[in-house]
């Protein structure tokens, strides 16, 4: 039940991305004799491109707004992105029989197995084992997911231009594609490390305009008030709190009375001012001695 509560957003994408993939694999055609039928190989070019871009909205999404689980569906979102693109791959094959596969192959077709190429790779690499036998060269590695969004990008603009089949079938196709050209670059637009440390200032800066102008007023005070505060002031610094201890004389030869009359009179002892302490020479009080310091 704890799983279930921690990936079930990671559960609803693979669920999606599964029914997705099934009826674009169920549903028309890739030949040539209808055009208004549904393409399979070019609507699994398109969710090729939309879940790579998923995957790359995902780090900006926890950087710039602090959604935590964001890089939990980013893993996911790359690899049905790989899973679309062989998809297309196959159907492409299957409908040409690789007669595209020459030297002098178009430059559309180059891009896309570059393309091809990188999000294999990173599909294969995308595991523990070889996050810990790459090391630090893993994230290099897989830093080039940036370069397969632009080659398959650019893939698909020039394929939907020099392609009647795809515009016969899909006349919003280039549309749709600026529209990912563009995200595509304010993606790599918030990666660079300037661009990042800029936006990162904006919160603060709209929470500094927006904060309210406190006006502090200065109360005005009475003549002599401020003279009055300063002989209390002064009179309350002159009192001291520090308790006294009275350590009895042990070797005078006092009677009785003396000793009740050093109870009842404590400030003599206080003072040192006692007959019992002036005749004692050998015994020192010990507030003299801290007077003397003072």
């Amino acid at each position: 039940m704890v799983w279930i509560k921690s990936n079930w957003r990671r559960g609803a994408l693979n669920l999606f991305a599964v029914s997705v993939l099934i009826y674009v694999l169920s549903h028309g055609s890739t030949g040539w004799s209808n055009m208004d039928t549904f393409d399979s190989g070019l609507e699994s070019g398109k969710w090729a491109i939309r879940f790579l871009l998923t995957c790359l909205t995902m780090t900006p999404l926890k950087t710039y707004f602090g959604w935590k689980a964001a890089i939990k569906l980013r893993k996911s979102a790359g690899l049905w992105a790989f899973g679309f693109a062989s998809a297309h791959v196959l159907l492409y094959i299957r409908e040409t029989n690789l007669k595209w596969l020459t030297i002098s192959m178009p430059v559309y077709l180059m891009l896309g197995l570059v393309g091809m190429v990188i999000l294999s790779t990173l599909a294969a690499t995308s595991n523990r084992w070889t996050m810990q036998r790459l090391g630090k060269n893993w994230k290099r590695l897989h830093r080039l997911v940036y370069f397969s969004g632009i080659t398959v990008v650019t893939h698909s603009m020039l394929a939907t231009m020099m392609s009647k089949k795809i515009l016969g079938r899909d006349p919003q196709a280039p549309n749709e594609l600026k529209v990912y050209v563009a995200i595509l670059c304010v993606l790599l637009l918030v990666r660079i490390p300037l661009v990042r440390k800029l936006l990162k200032q904006v919160p603060a800066l709209l929470k500094y305009h927006h904060k309210p102008n406190l006006q502090v007023n200065p109360v005005p005070v009475p003549e002599g008030e401020a003279e009055l505060w300063r002989r209390i002031h002064g009179r309350e610094s002159s009192v001291s709190v520090k308790p006294s201890f009275i350590i009895p004389n042990t070797l005078s030869n006092s009677s009785e009375s003396s000793e009740w009359n050093s109870i009842s009179n404590p400030f003599e002892k206080v003072s040192g001012f006692s007959e019992a302490t002036v005749d004692s020479p050998s015994v020192q009080n010990p507030l003299e001695e801290e007077a003397e310091v003072q």
